[in-house]
């Protein structure tokens, strides 16, 4: 809510000056570790607004993550920003330029820093970006750390004896340790299994939540089908191991032609794919029963894709 007032305000404010501010960036799908650009453009005006919460961090939302799990919001890094001046027509026009990097899979919508302008407070519309890895290279191995080892060896044959006694105590200190750490990693390991849902639980629960939320009655039609193409992109990789992330639907038709899937449930799959695509059309109207339908269809697919192994 806080998000949208400061929205709210920021139109209000500048629309009343005559000014506009947009945001672009570079590219809205980019690998883990590679750096991109936001930049934020404002008209009829020769200075930058001050930030009111500067820091390394750039503020983002999380909007969904690959593994389909609630996790933190990944780190979104600035790593630098710099600031251009342009004349335009009678007045200028000025720009921020910010480099970032994010270091996790996810999509995130990149709401910003909030600025002072005058006696109120602005934030540029959000941008969304989709993050996925670099696909693993045939044939490259990763390179193992090798550790190396000193060889000690005592001169001093008269102090051998205690010497020996020393190293004993440290190598039997440390195999004791090393078994303690096991043990409680094993402890640990077994909770984890334990209460880890299901990619189907998972997924279904992701989906839920994200239908009572009901963005598209809340004008934010374009947000929901980037986290409802974002998360059938995520169970689709998780379940058969291929990425479905950074692919077009075209691209998707062709890895789905390589799996071992039923020609029906692959055209269902393929359709619901399209229909996802429409976050490009997010300025139509859409109604609630076509939207609903899509839900359906989405559950449908989930549930025909898990192995009847999970389900026990």
């Amino acid at each position: 809510m806080r998000v949208y007032l400061n929205i709210i305000l920021l139109v209000i404010c500048f629309q009343s000056f005559g000014q506009s501010l947009d945001t672009y960036i570079s590219d809205s799908e980019v690998r883990v570790g590679d750096i991109f650009e936001l930049k934020y453009v404002i008209t009829n005006t020769d200075k930058f607004p001050i930030s009111n919460d500067k820091g390394t961090v750039f503020p983002s939302v999380l909007l969904t993550s690959d593994t389909v799990q609630i996790k933190s919001i990944p780190s979104v890094d600035v790593v630098s920003f710099t600031d251009s001046l342009m004349p335009l027509n009678d007045s200028f026009q000025v720009t921020r330029t910010y480099q970032l990097i994010v270091w996790d899979s996810c999509a995130l919508s990149l709401i910003g820093f909030e600025y002072k302008y005058f006696d109120s407070i602005v934030r540029f519309p959000p941008a969304y970006v989709n993050v996925s890895y670099y696909s693993a290279k045939e044939g490259i191995d990763l390179v193992d750390i090798k550790e190396r080892f000193h060889n000690w060896k005592n001169t001093n044959t008269e102090n051998k004896k205690g010497s020996n006694t020393n190293w004993l105590l440290l190598i039997l200190g440390i195999l004791l340790f090393v078994v303690l750490y096991i043990f409680i990693r094993k402890i640990k390991h077994n909770k984890l299994v334990k209460n880890k849902k299901s990619l189907q639980e998972a997924t279904l629960e992701q989906m839920n939540k994200l239908q009572k939320e009901e963005l598209w009655k809340k004008e934010l039609l374009k947000e929901h089908f980037v986290r409802f193409s974002h998360l059938l992109r995520s169970y689709l990789t998780n379940r058969y191991g291929v990425s479905f992330l950074d692919k077009t639907t075209q691209q998707s038709l062709f890895l789905l032609d390589s799996l071992s899937i039923d020609e029906a449930l692959k055209n269902k799959i393929l359709q619901l794919l399209k229909s996802s695509d429409l976050v490009k059309f997010a300025d139509s109207n859409i109604e609630d029963k076509y939207i609903s339908f899509l839900f359906e269809d989405f559950t449908s697919i989930v549930i025909q894709t898990t192995p009847i192994i999970e389900e026990t």
